[in-house]
């Protein structure tokens, strides 16, 4: 499990060589705009259709994933 997390870290860096660092930097923040969990598949995707566009993180619209409804809610409402 170490060594895939490894090789999928290496994979990423290894677009920078291809790309660029500032390059592959937007590509991955584009990616994180999708979902919290980007695949390198997703990140490369990006980069080769020259999709990435450069944002910084603070001018993202991305939104922290959870839940937004509350316990409440959630909670079964009874008939009485």
């Amino acid at each position: 499990m170490e060594q895939q997390a490894y090789r999928s870290c290496m994979g990423l860096l290894k677009l920078a060589d291809k790309y660029s660092a500032r390059r592959l930097e937007d590509a991955c923040t584009q990616a994180l705009s999708y979902t919290a969990s980007p695949s390198y598949k997703s990140v490369k995707n990006i980069l080769s259709a020259k999709q990435e566009a450069h944002v910084s993180p603070e001018e993202s619209n991305h939104k922290a994933k959870g839940i937004t409804r509350g316990a409440d809610f959630y909670r079964r409402k009874s008939n009485d």
